[in-house]
């Protein structure tokens, strides 16, 4: 009932995550992260035991045979999991599990992972991988978020025959803030609970990036950061959040 992509961009050296799920707080349950910054996600019945256990095997820098390996000794029930990892150097891959509810299934391509279960048809993840590939000039975040759009208005995930199920939850996450700062989280926004958690999202993403770089600078130097409210005012009036003081 979940569906995933994970990118790299060469570019910009930034990873990244998006998911969107019927589950509540998915973003929370389903993706495990390495000191590295290597991304490690279990979904279908999500379980966090064998995405640590692959963060862990991911950080010692072992094989990707060894990483799943490595996942399924820590997980008795491991055919019913779907998994995707995102090295930070840009390596992916991805197993969907014997027993994963239908239709499950991933495409893996240079720097991308698009996968899911409980889906309306390959049509999902087939769409996402498109729409992730079609212009690797825009900045990862966006690739995602255009990456899970398509998958919702390819159908989506499916409850039965005739039924459908909302997109309930939703995050994004990218990693990677410049040389020095390459396993630092650049972007890391959630819907945890909402009936349209991907347009949601797209609302929150388009008002939060002016802030992107505003929050890496302050983290560099905090001396010369303008109080919350004063800068909101600069910066955000064409597209506010809500008002930052109150009386």
């Amino acid at each position: 009932m979940t569906f995933t992509i994970l990118g790299h961009c060469p570019k910009t050296d930034q990873v990244g995550i998006g998911i969107t799920s019927v589950t509540i707080a998915a973003g929370g349950t389903c993706p495990f992260y390495s000191y590295g910054g290597d991304i490690v996600v279990v979904q279908a019945y999500g379980n966090q035991v064998p995405a640590v256990a692959g963060a862990k095997a991911a950080d010692e820098g072992l094989s990707k045979k060894e990483i799943l390996a490595r996942m399924a000794q820590a997980d008795p029930s491991f055919e019913f999991r779907q998994v995707g990892v995102m090295r930070r150097t840009g390596e992916a891959f991805a197993v969907t599990g014997d027993r994963a509810r239908p239709w499950a299934g991933h495409v893996v391509g240079e720097g991308f992972v698009a996968m899911g279960n409980v889906l309306t048809g390959p049509e999902v993840v087939q769409d996402m991988a498109k729409a992730f590939q079609a212009d690797a000039s825009i900045p990862l975040a966006e690739r995602l978020i255009q990456a899970l759009e398509a998958g919702r208005d390819a159908g989506g995930q499916r409850a039965g025959e005739a039924l459908h199920y909302d997109e309930r939850s939703c995050m994004i996450r990218t990693i990677g803030d410049g040389p020095a700062r390459r396993h630092v989280t650049a972007l890391d926004l959630r819907v945890d609970m909402h009936s349209r958690a991907v347009d949601e999202m797209r609302s929150f993403y388009e008002i939060y990036k002016p802030i992107i770089a505003r929050r890496a600078l302050r983290a560099k130097n905090p001396a010369d950061d303008a109080a919350t409210w004063k800068w909101e005012k600069d910066n955000l009036t064409d597209n506010p959040p809500p008002p930052a003081l109150k009386s």
